[in-house]
């Protein structure tokens, strides 16, 4: 099984399937919702060459939910038929936009943050005595940036926070302005302690 939902946000490197690559017995999940930024829909799709997995896939969709609603299967339609350069425009903006964040997060004391190969995410690790991922989260929410706790993706992610660059550069701009604001305040009052 392979999830490529990702596929059209791919730095640096083409993405590669594992779909079409040989193997008979590959299932591919995929999605319109990444692709065309329609990511609160949730709507995707899978595909294999292999068709008893097909035949047990659509007998749970089945269960599950009986298909997405009009306005989102219309949605998707007008976006493959009328959109289909959007998916790399919105690859090169988003690679700009990460290539911002990245460099403002790395950019502060404290913190260390891998540059991304896909997707519209940042993973920064934060180095701040005394607060968990949790606390650091609800400080940053405090001023005004929405971020995810590290530990919500298990105990390896503690330490780190999450960020999606999906965003205009100028609110990214901002929003690393404050979490600047937030890093030297703690560290400053953490470290003296």
């Amino acid at each position: 099984m392979t999830d490529e939902v990702y596929d059209k946000i791919v730095y640096d490197d083409p993405h590669v399937s594992f779909l079409g690559a040989g193997y008979d017995k590959v299932i591919m999940l995929n999605s319109f919702s990444k692709t065309f930024a329609m990511t609160g829909w949730r709507i995707g799709y899978v595909l294999s060459p292999h068709k008893e997995a097909m035949e047990q896939v659509t007998k749970m969709q089945y269960y599950v939910t009986a298909c997405s609603n009009d306005a989102m299967q219309y949605a998707v339609l007008e976006a493959m038929e009328k959109a289909s350069s959007y998916p790399d425009e919105m690859r090169i903006e988003f690679q700009t936009r990460r290539d911002l964040i990245t460099t403002r997060l790395n950019q502060m004391e404290g913190v260390s943050c891998h540059e991304p190969k896909g997707a519209f995410y940042v993973f920064p690790k934060f180095e701040i005595p005394g607060l968990n991922s949790e606390q650091l989260a609800i400080e940053m929410l405090n001023e005004g940036v929405l971020c995810s706790p590290g530990s919500a993706f298990g105990a390896s992610g503690e330490g780190h926070l999450r960020f999606a660059y999906t965003i205009s550069a100028h609110e990214i701009d901002r929003g690393m302005d404050r979490v600047k604001t937030v890093v030297d305040r703690l560290r400053s009052t953490n470290l003296s302690h």
